[in-house]
């Protein structure tokens, strides 16, 4: 028998001596005292010596509180000096705790009834130590016990780990490839733990700590004599063309992959990681922490969807994870979008209801498990694969209810149906990592002779930018090169050794052939244009002269050579380098994207905004996606004139890229169904695409590390059908929306419909009045509240974000203000602040927006300058106006954490903060707001220029009195507000 089939049937003392057998202890059986051991605290209960172990006893006791009792003996025996391992049984508990009584004296315990994969690996840990000597068994024992499993520590230690190696690496390597390779190698070892665990090296479970400590032993060069030799040399290659020396590691799979082959940075910088930097993440990383892919769901016991993902952000830097939107996506919100949009799929390819799809799954037709097992699903900013490996697993399970093995099925998806892009080289290998990880967890070989090799999936996970085209090329691939492609992309998958190398060579000649086609194709296109227009300028008018063309037609006669040009620049650049000189799908995966694309695309695109890209990405994507342009009426706040979040052009391409009868399963921040800028993506979608789902999940955005709010959004590239209905909940329920109410306007669902709370006949504020900013200085530290003496009359009250509320505004702050009266600064300034301003030159002119003039320059000054204002903060609970209408208002400067209006007078300003404080537009400017943290909504430019405003409120004096009241006595009427407010909106 078996540790798994002996350990439920304990009961008691007796059955310990069989477990100690098992656990590599000569069984023994010495009944004690625990009194004779003198050990005062514990009182007297059942106990026994039941195995012997190279001098190291193995003390069984009987009694309840199983951990805290086996912990308190061992912390005991240890100490007196006295090395053992206790084992404490607790019957009624049906517990089991081990402690080993050395060091921090640590305890594992195992439920007798449940035990789990990660207990045996303990178990099985502590069973392989050497039993050269009574304290190296103990010490041995210890460090099983202590393993933890794959928590949050262990991605601090990694990443801690990971910045050593960065760092140990020659400095003349260039960082960023210093970071690529020092990952490469650790997230290799990473993945041999997890093989280790599945006994396939050698069936030796400390295979890779034995290895790491005969290396060391024999002189060192844990890198050159160990690892290079194991990835290489053996992991690499079948074992019938291994060397003596790569045969010397025993019965090791033969893996291939890719992961275990030279990257061509291993080529380009042939350096190893010095041994102390091995040691230190041998023993205190991977020895120190249980890996198992078993599938438990012990969160704590098994490599959870997460774990990878996890990795993937720590090891990211901080600033480029903001730059480049790349935040995990948590493993049930995956679950929930797949399969939602997996349900969309099948609804359409089995011709039923999407209610109905979970009984269709249940006996899945031979119809629907061929369509299931061609499907194509992409990715296209794959990020750590977290959507892919959600899709696996929901594929996997369909096709095992259709009859299939398990691990025939993980393989099979993984070889055929998922695709991934991402600009990140890490986390294209990671994706790949993370795949892998689940064919070998799925994999029923137990010895490394029956293993297959892993499936080369670099064909599969591209690296790329799926949205940066550099040219909008035609699909010209034809039907019998597709399908030349499609078998030269299996066979890649496929193939191993020098047969991989010449299918690779020829899957990249085919996908430069056919980028070549459609470069061909562009130029022909555009050069039968430039012919067109040339051919109409040449042509005769009525009467015989010439008509030249008209500037429109010169306009696009230019763009067309301009065009032209550049599409024959990309041409030579093909034929001269042989490659491709940027990411293109309808060459990299020329054979779905001429076969019309993709059946579904998942994802969680990246949330950028538009202020953090560069002025050439910003103007390419605009070219690019007719989405990303500002859309929707902005008024006269258009000033700002806000862009897209970078998600736009990700939700435009997902569409360009799925089938016609394909869906489309995308997270998106949840601003795009109120922001004005989404304007132009919501008539899109809302008019030319077919929405199954529109779920706002902004009360899951708390399991997400990052202070994100999500919409799930899920579609198919059709016109809506009239009378078509959409979801709002991803699990069904909730109002099923008419998508012909939907458009333009701003998207809340109620009741069953869609509120548009943005009505074309009903006058905006943003019509009437220009919304701006206040006052930037660059440097607060020096401009508000400075430490040294300033002169008095520079000085002027400074109103931050914060501190306005409705109807008034209280602060304390003071802002240096050497400004003229035309906004313009002052040429000079007296002795204490010129003084002052000396001291912080440097600083001052070094500030984005300063470009001449003296130091003391600000930007945005009108806020400080106009007569009547009326100002909000940018960043509140709710809106809350406050009119600066008094005199000693006047003086005060609004900073950028705020927004005003200028307005025409004292008594249009008190009219306006009364409009603003009434509770029908706040309830509407909350309901549009961009959510943020911990309650706080953002009262934009864009979003206030967008709330209704009646023409001849701001001249009711009923309105311009109540206002005057609650500024000047703090006497507020809110329901008379609210009432006045409402009449003056039922005559709108």
């Amino acid at each position: 028998m078996s540790l798994i089939d002996i350990l439920p049937t304990v009961t008691g003392l007796r059955q310990l001596p069989e477990v100690a057998f098992e656990l590599g202890f000569t069984p023994t059986w010495h009944e004690l005292s625990l009194g004779s051991l003198k050990l005062p605290t514990t009182v007297d209960v059942p106990a026994a010596i039941v195995g012997r172990r190279a001098g190291l006893l193995l003390l069984s006791v009987q009694s309840a509180n199983a951990t805290a009792t086996a912990h308190r003996i061992a912390r005991q025996l240890a100490g007196r000096g006295q090395l053992a391992l206790v084992a404490v049984v607790d019957p009624v508990a049906r517990q089991l705790a081990l402690a080993a009584g050395v060091a921090d004296c640590p305890v594992a315990t195992i439920a007798l009834d449940r035990v789990r994969a990660i207990d045996l690996r303990i178990l099985e840990r502590g069973r392989a130590a050497p039993a050269d000597s009574t304290l190296g068994c103990c010490l041995a024992w210890s460090e099983a016990l202590a393993g933890r499993s794959l928590d949050q520590r262990f991605f601090e230690r990694f990443r801690s780990i990971l910045e050593h190696a960065i760092e140990a690496l020659p400095r003349r390597i260039p960082r960023p490839d210093r970071h690529a390779l020092a990952l490469l190698d650790l997230t290799r070892v990473l993945f041999l733990y997890f093989v280790q665990e599945r006994g396939w090296l050698d069936g030796r479970p400390r295979f890779l700590r034995d290895e790491l400590d005969r290396c060391l032993a024999g002189g060192g060069g844990v890198e050159r004599r160990f690892l290079k030799p194991l990835f290489f040399g053996t992991l690499n290659r079948p074992r019938d063309r291994r060397t003596a020396a790569a045969r010397r590691f025993g019965a090791v799979p033969f893996l291939n992959g890719g992961l275990f082959e030279p990257h061509p940075l291993e080529h380009a910088w042939p350096d190893d990681l010095p041994d102390p930097v091995w040691q230190e993440a041998f023993d205190d990383l991977f020895e120190r922490h249980h890996f198992t892919i078993s599938g438990e769901t012990d969160a704590r016991a098994a490599i959870g969807p997460d774990m990878l993902g996890r990795v993937f952000e720590g090891v990211m830097d901080p600033e480029l994870r903001r730059a480049t939107g790349a935040f995990y996506t948590p493993s049930d919100l995956v679950d929930d979008v797949v399969t939602a949009s997996l349900a969309t799929w099948i609804a359409g390819a089995a011709g039923c209801a999407r209610s109905e799809v979970p009984a269709v799954l249940q006996s899945p037709t031979p119809e629907l498990l061929e369509r299931v097992r061609e499907v194509a699903i992409l990715d296209p900013a794959v990020g750590s694969g977290a959507f892919l490996l959600g899709a696996l697993r929901q594929l996997v399970a369909i096709r095992v209810r259709g009859g299939e093995s398990r691990g025939a099925a993980t393989r099979s998806v993984v070889a055929r149906n998922l695709f991934g892009v991402d600009v990140n080289p890490n986390a294209v290998r990671l994706t790949e990592l993370r795949l892998w990880l689940e064919v070998i967890e799925s994999d029923p070989g137990t010895t490394a002779d029956i293993i297959a090799p892993l499936p080369n999936l670099d064909a599969l996970i591209r690296q790329g930018d799926s949205v940066a085209e550099r040219v909008d090329l035609p699909f010209a691939l034809s039907a019998a090169d597709a399908g030349a492609m499609a078998v030269l992309r299996r066979a890649v998958v496929s193939a191993t050794g020098p047969a991989k190398r010449r299918v690779v060579a020829a899957l990249r000649r085919a996908e430069i052939r056919a980028a070549e086609t459609a470069l061909d194709a562009a130029v022909a296109t555009a050069e039968s244009v430039i012919r067109e227009l040339a051919a109409a300028a040449r042509s005769p008018g009525l009467f015989g002269d010439r008509v030249p063309l008209s500037r429109s037609h010169r306009v696009e006669l230019d763009r067309i050579r301009r065009h032209r040009t550049l599409l024959r620049q990309l041409l030579r650049r093909l034929r001269t380098n042989d490659e491709l000189p940027w990411f293109h799908y309808g060459s990299q995966f020329a054979e779905i994207t001429a076969g019309g694309g993709f059946d579904l695309v998942l994802g969680n695109p990246p949330w950028v905004r538009a202020e953090a890209l560069g002025p050439s990405e910003r103007e390419a994507l605009k070219r690019r996606y007719r989405w990303f342009r500002s859309g929707g009426r902005t008024g006269r706040s258009a000033g700002f004139s806000p862009l897209p979040d970078l998600s736009v052009a990700f939700t435009e391409r997902a569409f360009e890229l799925v089938r016609p009868d394909g869906v489309v399963g995308l997270l998106l921040p949840a601003k795009l169904l109120t922001a004005q800028y989404a304007a132009v993506a919501r008539e899109g979608l809302a008019r030319g695409m077919t929405l199954s789902v529109v779920a706002n999940l902004t009360d899951r955005q708390k399991a997400f590390d990052a202070t994100v709010y999500p919409l799930a959004l899920i579609g198919s590239r059709a016109v809506p059908v009239p009378g078509h209905r959409l979801a709002t909940q991803l699990g069904g329920g909730g109002p099923a929306v008419l998508q012909q109410s939907l458009g333009a306007t701003p998207w809340t669902f109620e009741a069953g419909r869609a509120v548009l709370t943005d009505r074309d006949d009903v006058p905006r504020l943003g019509d009437r009045f220009r919304i701006r900013l206040g006052v930037k200085t660059g440097a607060d530290h020096v401009f508000v509240d400075p430490p040294a003496p300033i002169e008095e009359e520079l000085l002027r009250p400074a109103v931050r974000g914060r501190d306005v509320a409705a109807f008034h505004f209280q602060s304390d702050h003071r802002l240096i203000w050497a400004i003229d009266r035309r906004g313009h600064p002052v040429t000079t300034v007296p002795a204490l602040a010129h003084r002052y301003f000396a001291a912080h030159d440097r600083r001052l002119k070094h500030r984005a927006d300063y470009r001449v003039g003296p130091p003391w320059t600000v930007f945005r000054t009108d806020a400080g300058l106009a007569k009547h204002r009326v100002i909000w903060a940018d960043l509140a609970r709710q809106l809350g106006a406050v009119a600066l209408a008094g005199p000693t208002d006047r003086r005060a400067v609004p900073l950028n954490t705020c927004y005003w209006i200028g307005t025409d007078s004292v008594d249009e300003s008190l009219a306006l903060a009364a409009w603003l404080n009434s509770r029908a537009i706040r309830e509407q400017a909350k309901r549009q707001a961009t959510v943020a943290a911990s309650g706080y909504s953002r009262f934009n430019a864009e979003l206030v220029g967008s709330l209704p405003l009646a023409p001849n409120a701001l001249t009711d004096p009923i309105l311009i009195a109540l206002s005057r009241a609650a500024h000047d006595e703090g006497r507020i009427d809110q329901t008379a507000i609210d009432l006045r407010v409402l009449h003056w909106l039922e005559k709108a």
